[in-house]
């Protein structure tokens, strides 16, 4: 291989590894109660699924029906990166690596579920347990 075809195809590499890295999520707003994350039950109005920020990384939360929800910690148990919601669950951009709406692994190279929280609901909000 030639110098410039090297160069060439180590520049198209290189940007499809960092396309794969960035994150497309958008955060929605949530607050915190004490050991909990607060997020709205009317952000489910239109959307399945919502992302919230929380000290460096995103939490995903799905709705499963009307008073039930999973959440779950959006990086891959494989390498750590970003895994990001897609209509069945998560899927990580780096590998391939997918799971299913609570988190578990349907396909790898990733061998463990991603982490997950115990979530709880009232008639207006979806709470996030962060720690016991």
């Amino acid at each position: 291989m030639k110098r410039r075809e090297f160069l060439k195809t180590a520049c198209l590499a290189s940007a499809c590894l960092l396309s794969a890295c960035k994150s497309t999520i958008q955060h929605v707003q949530s607050t915190r109660q004490g050991n909990k994350l607060v997020a709205e039950k009317t952000l489910f109005n239109t959307k399945t699924t919502v992302a919230i920020a929380h000290e460096g990384y995103s939490i995903g939360i799905v709705k499963l029906d009307n008073n039930n929800f999973a959440a779950s910690k959006l990086i891959c148990s494989h390498r750590g990166c970003a895994v990001t919601p897609n209509e069945n669950g998560f899927i990580c951009p780096c590998h391939g690596a997918r799971f299913d709406k609570l988190g578990q692994v349907t396909k790898g190279p990733a061998e463990e579920n991603l982490v997950s929280y115990i979530t709880s609901t009232d008639q207006q909000f979806v709470y996030i347990q962060l720690s016991e």
